[in-house]
């Protein structure tokens, strides 16, 4: 069960964290379609803004004290998690899968368009899926805070984590 939890982890910390992932990013996704993939349509711009308003449950975690969470919102942010986490781990089969297939089919030197766009959007509907599992999760994770958690949590966001989106282009934060 250790792997799984972690698998969740990195993309809950890969959508709401540092770094600079982009939110299209935070799945990892097939060969050559994520992390260190050339960006095609232009600069990297960080995280879309409206992940500003959602909360990572490990800022949580690690200060659920500091935000005197109840032990009923702790049960339901873990019951959060561990839901998202099952989830996750059928989709994450099927995207493997599919991403191996999509991989086998580009293998040629002359490839079959069609089929390969067609497995691209069988490949891309399961990447939306997890990052919709993980959304969700984010939802139901920040109904669980009150108005004054959700103040004080956003101060323990990582420094930097939401500049400003960058206009053109430079070296990356």
């Amino acid at each position: 069960m250790r792997a799984p939890a972690l698998l969740l982890m990195a993309c809950v910390m890969a959508c709401v964290g540092g770094g600079g992932a982009s939110f299209a990013r935070a799945q990892g996704g097939p060969p050559g379609m994520g992390m260190g993939a050339p960006d095609v349509a232009g600069p990297h711009t960080g995280p879309p803004a409206f992940l500003r308003q959602v909360f990572s449950p490990k800022i949580l975690m690690e200060h659920q004290a500091e935000l005197a969470l109840r032990p009923e919102q702790i049960e339901a942010i873990k019951k959060a998690m561990v839901d998202a986490q099952q989830k996750i781990l059928d989709v994450q089969w099927k995207l493997d899968a599919g991403s191996e297939a999509l991989a086998k089919l580009l293998a040629d030197d002359r490839v079959d368009e069609a089929a390969v766009l067609a497995k691209l959007d069988e490949v891309t509907a399961f990447e939306r899926d997890v990052k919709r599992i993980n959304f969700t999760m984010l939802v139901r994770v920040k109904n669980q805070l009150d108005s004054e958690q959700q103040v004080k949590a956003r101060t323990y966001r990582p420094a930097g984590m939401w500049r400003g989106r960058r206009a053109g282009p430079g070296p990356r934060d």
